[in-house]
């Protein structure tokens, strides 16, 4: 078993360097009063202040994490309005991210700045496997944001930062659960001097559930796998994570760190004339072992009005499946800022992508390409902050691919006290992964890169929120059943839909957040609907805060009507699933925790013959000294 994760803590700031915003700060000083803060933010790769923002961005804090017991990097992310996902099972199972309807290889995902897309894979970052522990927020950005980050965030861009303690600390969390789950983590920080460092360990292990269930069409369907003594399909998952820093003066600074996931992962075959999951037992396909690394290292120099920044980021991906697959991403780059006049500045950057796969289901790929880019943000405020308008342009040089500029224009707008009018257009490059050009079995060398294009525009009143967005994407990358084979779809596939949230406290003792997406098309360039996307979704938080030590939290969400097909015959939504939370300071620095997941027991399959879990029970013990 587990326990829910973490305390809630006495304040939490957001300063990061992907594009980031939040709207307030939640603080439960006592029974009597909540009180709302501005926090400062960056955007575009350097420092804002939260009003100063016209991306439609969305934060998920520590405090966040902790109080609605989220675990894993999906159980956040549900929280997103604009988000769906689906997974092909329980624990470590293979999950897909739909960011405004587009699919997870569009989406750019990176750990403290370091890209995490996996070049030798087919669905981007490995989402299934990026666990909150030592997780400071999650920052996502929505809409093309090739004109900053380049290639792969046609969608947009996920960031995870990491905990960066700035003082003497040491804390742990033990917990266990259903499932015969555990898991267990220990942070430590320390400074002497100019010197800083800060380790965290956590590890997590569970029998389980089968990733196979009945499917639609079968007279078992509606029963677990548990239920038919289906084989169990094991996971874990282990994360080490060390920073360093040290103050060469009062103006400059090194920094580097290194990131360590390890995961294990069992999981069921598939009977390829169906495309159904059958119950498997272990074997030398049925069991995935994956090792990621992503290493930085950074020298940042600020002085009054310019900024600095040198840095060098290495990611690497192996995994045992089918053979094994491995690769890397190094990157090289320097970015400086400068601030020409009250709020406004200009950025510009310049770096080298290296990307490289050597195996390919045990083949020796061997394949190679790069990318030499330079990038420009101009910033400005006009009539006291009434008006904001922001631009950016990116110029990527691949060594296979055609050159590309990309761009993104944004405005801010001030209508009357309280109420702002928010506006972006920007374009997406997507190139094609080493595994989808190069692979001997489904490879199509003569691959394009995807362009895209799109808008959003919108209305926000305090921490009321209500955006349109449309985007088009030309040459969509495919797989075809005839072939075997990637290809480019001819023509524009189209993405269209309305996200709304808002945000607010209760009585002095109740915090909630509300969101609801509609999309209202995701259609490829042939005329179809494309399958696994919900129509409608809703998610909503409710946090109580009945004294000075007892949080309550009661989160989920609802997902209306999906097709597992694009011919519409197998619908797997129309369901809501919530989860409880609660956590009781019964000690100066320590925390019981009791969660439950899937509160109602509500049988519900995200992909068709997948499985999904039951009630679940998690209880821990937290402390911090």
């Amino acid at each position: 078993m587990r326990f829910a994760k973490g305390f809630r803590g006495r304040y939490f700031t957001l300063a990061a360097i992907a594009a980031t915003v939040s709207a307030v700060e939640i603080h439960a000083q006592n029974t009597q009063a909540i009180q709302l803060h501005k926090v400062v933010v960056s955007a575009a790769n350097t420092e804002q202040d939260d009003e100063d923002v016209t991306e439609d961005i969305t934060v998920i804090t520590a405090d966040e994490i902790q109080e609605r017991g989220y675990r894993t990097l999906k159980d956040a992310l549900a929280s997103v309005p604009g988000i769906s996902f689906t997974s092909n099972g329980g624990f470590g199972q293979p999950t897909s991210i739909y960011l405004r309807g587009l699919q997870s290889d569009h989406v750019l995902v990176l750990v403290d700045g370091i890209r995490a897309n996996d070049v030798t894979g087919l669905n981007g970052a490995q989402f299934e496997h990026f666990r909150l522990d030592n997780v400071a927020r999650i920052e996502v950005v929505k809409g093309p944001q090739s004109g900053i980050w380049g290639a792969d965030a046609s969608a947009g861009v996920i960031n995870i930062v990491t905990r960066t303690p700035n003082a003497k600390s040491l804390s742990y969390r033990f917990q266990i659960g259903t499932y015969d789950s555990r898991s267990f983590d220990l942070s430590a920080a320390q400074r002497v001097g100019a010197f800083d460092a800060s380790i965290a360990l956590s590890s997590f292990r569970t029998e389980g559930f089968s990733a196979a269930e009945p499917s639609h069409g079968s007279a078992l369907y509606g029963s677990r796998g548990d239920d038919l003594g289906y084989e169990k399909d094991p996971y874990s998952n282990k994360n080490f994570l060390l920073k360093i820093g040290y103050d060469l003066t009062r103006s400059d600074r090194m920094e580097a760190s290194i990131n360590a996931v390890d995961a294990t992962v069992h999981y069921d075959s598939v009977d390829f004339a169906t495309g159904r999951p059958v119950d498997a037992p272990d074997g030398p396909y049925t069991v995935n072992k994956i090792k990621e690394r992503f290493y930085r290292a950074a020298y940042i120099r600020k002085t009054g009005a310019h900024s600095a920044r040198l840095f060098y980021n290495v990611s690497t991906f192996n995994r045992t499946q089918y053979g094994g697959y491995s690769g890397h991403v190094k990157e090289v780059g320097a970015v400086e800022r400068f601030d020409y006049a009250k709020r406004s500045f200009i950025q510009a950057g310049v770096g080298y992508q290296g990307f490289h796969q050597g195996l390919s289901a045990g083949a020796n790929l061997n394949g190679s390409y790069a990318d030499r880019y330079l990038f420009a943000t101009n910033y400005n405020t006009f009539f006291e902050g009434g008006t904001i308008v922001t631009e950016s342009v990116r110029y990527d040089n691949y060594t296979t691919f055609d050159n590309r500029l990309t761009y993104k224009a944004g405005i801010s707008q001030k209508l009357v006290s309280g109420l702002r009018l928010l506006a972006n257009y920007s374009t997406g490059y997507n190139v094609p992964t080493l595994y989808r050009l190069y692979d001997s079995w489904v490879g199509n060398a003569a691959l394009k890169p995807e362009k895209s294009a799109g808008f959003d525009i919108g209305l926000k009143y305090r921490d009321f929120k209500l955006v349109y967005y449309s985007q088009k994407i030309e040459n969509l990358i495919d797989f075809s059943y005839t072939t075997f084979r990637y290809y480019n779809v001819p023509g524009s596939s189209r993405f269209e839909g309305v996200e709304a949230s808002y945000s607010g406290t209760l009585f002095d003792a109740l915090s909630y957040d509300l969101g609801y997406t509609r999309l209202i098309k995701a259609k490829s360039a042939l005329g179809a609907d494309l399958a696994r996307r919900a129509s409608d979704r809703v998610s909503y938080s409710l946090t109580w805060f009945p004294t000075d030590k007892h949080t309550l939290n009661l989160n989920g969400y609802y997902v209306g009507k999906r097709y597992d097909d694009t011919a519409k015959t197998v619908q797997t939504g129309r369901y809501n699933v919530t989860n409880l939370s609660l956590r009781h300071n019964f000690s100066k620095g320590y925390t019981g925790e009791i969660e439950v997941r899937n509160l109602f027991d509500r049988f519900y399959q995200e992909v068709d013959g997948y499985g999904t879990a039951g009630r679940s029970l998690f209880v821990g013990i937290s402390a911090k000294y």
